[in-house]
């Protein structure tokens, strides 16, 4: 049976999406070379809006595969969100799949020719061909502009289902689906309610327990969900419509949550420890350096990869060896001799050290044994020390976080970042 040809729809300016599949593509997404982040951040995304993510696939770089699990989605779902194929080589199929399913050809998008000339003039490249094919766009579609690389969104109908083909870099998938798609399918004003805290410190069964009550407010209008990772849990309170009796509930929900969990809570905006720590030595006007061991980095990068970081974190260091810690940091050798590399004196003594030489106002230090070899019956795999300094006031604990390597490193540095944050607001 040969591809059926789907009419061409004029695609309205709003849409009010209630169900979206996910299709992305790449054999090496399947292959596991390449960690799909643009489902998860599209998720997100969607259900922030009140559209069902009701299903979703990946595929390889074949355009059989491609086209029968677009219509196979599009079947099933309001809205459809490709993503990958739109490069420019030969493996890059998204284009030919939409022409035919559509029962069309390509034409040549002015704009984003445009667009891609001037990048390449920006970049001092010469441009070539295979970038200049990334401007041939499906004659049936309505092009997505991209101010972020080569390849512009497609816009199109299959059947009743409205779809959106994305680039498979995240950058680009994220400029477009924020400046393009969302207005056209965010639901009406007042609809959506939504509050996300950041819990940590207890067990999200745990959670669960202590907030057992609150489960009478809930129904398919008001949710409430336990999202966990190793910064914590992110707790969700979402309702999407259900009318004002549903928006009161909402209130109390987040109250509820507000009043009965707030020994946990780390903040009330969706963000991660590291933004929230950022956000607070912001607010106050405070910096941090940092001094790691066995999280190699983990703690800095974390903090980096927050825009307008550099306004209070002043850098640090990376003190894996013993030398390292005694001459950039300071640590007295008598105390690496007599209690360990991994202690509560020399984590101190790497927090003041660390201090000292940057000027910051707080410092952080962490020294620990990630594994999965060099523990002892006294210090087993997954033993931690964690120091936070500013002046006279100090903080050391000792962690026993698990024997997986980077378990422990994630572990101590969303711990150490919370010490952090704890010696700032006591």
């Amino acid at each position: 049976m040969g591809v059926r040809v789907h009419p061409i729809i004029v695609l309205q300016p709003q849409f009010k999406p209630m169900t979206c599949s996910i299709l992305s593509i790449g054999d090496e997404l399947l292959i596991g070379q390449v960690t799909n982040t643009n489902a998860s951040w599209l998720g997100d995304q969607l259900t922030s809006l009140g559209i069902t993510v009701a299903g979703g696939s990946t595929v390889g770089d074949g355009l059989g595969a491609i086209v029968g699990e677009i219509e196979r989605l599009a079947a099933t779902s309001d809205l459809l969100i490709i993503s990958g194929g739109l490069g420019p080589t030969h493996d890059d199929l998204t284009r030919e799949a939409i022409c035919e399913l559509l029962g069309c050809g390509l034409r040549v998008d002015e704009a984003q020719l445009r667009r891609i000339e001037q990048r390449f003039a920006e970049r001092g490249l010469a441009l070539n061909e295979r970038s200049i094919r990334q401007a041939a766009v499906p004659e049936s579609c309505r092009t997505l502009a991209n101010n972020h690389g080569s390849a512009p969104g497609l816009a199109f109908a299959i059947g009743k289902c409205r779809a959106y083909a994305l680039p498979g870099v995240p950058m680009e998938l994220q400029g477009i689906f924020s400046d393009e798609i969302i207005p056209e399918i965010s639901p009406e004003e007042g609809r959506i309610d939504r509050k996300t805290f950041l819990m940590f410190g207890i067990p999200e069964s745990a959670m669960a327990d202590s907030l057992q009550e609150l489960n009478t407010l809930l129904d398919d209008a008001l949710t409430l969900a336990y999202l966990p990772s190793f910064g914590g849990i992110r707790l969700r309170a979402m309702r999407n419509g259900g009318g004002s009796e549903a928006k009161k509930r909402f209130n109390a929900l987040v109250e509820g949550i507000g009043r009965m969990a707030a020994e946990w809570i780390i903040s009330d905006r969706d963000e991660t420890m590291a933004q929230a720590v950022g956000r607070l030595l912001a607010e106050r006007g405070l910096t941090l350096s940092v001094a790691e061991s066995c999280t190699g980095g983990t703690i800095g990068m974390m903090l980096t990869e927050i825009p307008g970081s550099s306004s209070y974190f002043l850098g640090g260091v990376i003190a894996y060896a013993n030398s390292l810690k005694q001459g950039m940091l300071g640590v007295d050798e008598r105390d690496i001799r007599e209690h360990g590399a991994v202690s509560q004196q020399v984590a101190v003594a790497m927090a003041r050290g660390v201090r000292a030489r940057t000027g910051s106002d707080l410092a952080v230090a962490v020294t620990g044994i990630a594994g999965p070899d060099g523990g002892t019956p006294e210090k087993p795999v997954g033993t931690v020390w964690i120091a936070v300094a500013e002046g006279e006031r100090e903080i050391a604990e000792r962690f026993q976080l698990g024997r997986e390597r980077n378990t422990v490193r994630v572990r101590a540095a969303n711990i150490a970042l919370n010490l952090v944050r704890r010696l700032v607001v006591e």
